[in-house]
């Protein structure tokens, strides 16, 4: 079987993480997570990183620590997953729905001005499998409108825009460390910012509210969003290998691009220079056909995210085009680190010979 995406670990790290299990440690958040949260700030050059549970829970609790009140709206793409919409339903405020520009898959800058109204408080920008897309100009927006950005970077762990990591474009920049991306604690996620307020806040936040671990007062409201050691234990090995795992990524990209690039009816989204691909995405007609065809060869695909006003929970949004053309019509290909390329040309013969 060839699988859309699985975890891939080294001997090496899964020698450490047995390691550090065998040295009878505590196991819960303490040395080794601070140790990742270091290394991983300054591989994206942010000042502060603080580790949560997941991705969702990263975007809610700054979310949170903005004091956003009842009536105030949170603007996402239409093209996302689905919790960068319910974070603001979390926290109780209104969520509101932007198309994606054609030319990226990644919010567009035209109808984010045509969506900001007076409640208006925080635009979220994802970059849809790392493409950074128009993030300058979504900055420039969200400034001259006095609007929080924050970036959901889930997909882009090694993209960068003018040299600068995601993720430091706007106030915070949400990262998901979840089973298939491609530094995985199975389950996690982190915060990355050059705001120190934001940085203090999110400790205590995540913390109970208590500026310190192992006593009991508590100053400030907070919940247990802390993870743990043995998680660190697997994200600091896999950081340590980065530069390969984003190396083989683009490799995996390139190679599906050569081989499907002559095919008329599969339609292909540039992944630049400085940008690392989470998965390889195409988008064709028909593409509920091509996933039986494959998956009757044993070829696991998925589809890519339905436009969340197709979800019954945001069905009243309407008049989003782009993302209800191409949300419709994609499929995340196998894209592991560990796939070899005899793989992706047998997958790719099979494609053009079902979609021709």
């Amino acid at each position: 079987m060839i699988y859309q995406i699985k975890p891939v670990f080294s001997n090496k790290e899964k020698n450490d993480l047995i390691k550090y299990i065998k040295e009878d440690n505590w196991i819960t958040e303490h040395k080794i997570t601070e140790k990742f949260e270091k290394s991983f700030s300054k591989f994206t050059n942010s000042k502060h990183c603080i580790c949560f549970p997941n991705g969702t829970i990263t975007m809610s609790s700054v979310l949170h620590c903005l004091n956003l009140k009842k009536n105030d709206e949170v603007l996402v793409s239409n093209y996302t997953m689905v919790a960068t919409a319910n974070v603001a339903k979390f926290i109780g405020v209104k969520v509101g729905l932007v198309d994606i520009s054609s030319e990226d898959l990644c919010m567009c800058p035209n109808d984010l001005l045509k969506k900001i109204n007076k409640n208006t408080k925080v635009v979220i920008y994802t970059q849809m499998n790392g493409r950074v897309g128009q993030i300058d100009q979504i900055k420039k927006i969200c400034k001259k409108n006095n609007l929080i950005l924050i970036e959901d970077a889930a997909h882009a762990i090694g993209s960068y825009n003018k040299n600068i990591h995601v993720g430091n474009a706007g106030l915070a920049g949400s990262f998901s460390f979840s089973m298939p991306k491609l530094i995985t604690m199975g389950q996690g996620g982190a915060i990355v910012t050059n705001n120190n307020k934001l940085a203090n806040q999110l400790r205590l936040y995540k913390n109970f509210g208590r500026k310190k671990s192992g006593q009991d007062r508590h100053d400030y409201m907070g919940y247990n969003f802390k993870i743990t050691d043995m998680q660190s234990m697997l994200a600091i090995g896999q950081l340590k290998s980065v530069k390969s795992r984003i190396k083989k990524k683009k490799e995996i990209f390139a190679r599906y691009k050569s081989k499907l690039k002559n095919n008329l009816k599969i339609k292909f989204f540039d992944i630049k220079k400085n940008e690392t691909p989470w998965s390889v995405d195409i988008y064709l007609n028909d593409v509920k056909k091509l996933k039986k065809k494959l998956e009757e060869k044993k070829i696991f695909t998925r589809y890519v995210y339905p436009p969340l006003n197709s979800q019954k929970i945001y069905k009243h949004f309407k008049n989003l085009p782009v993302s209800d053309f191409y949300c419709k019509r994609g499929l995340w290909l196998p894209s592991s680190i560990d796939i070899a390329n005899k793989d992706i040309d047998k997958i790719c013969k099979l494609i053009n010979k079902y979609i021709n």
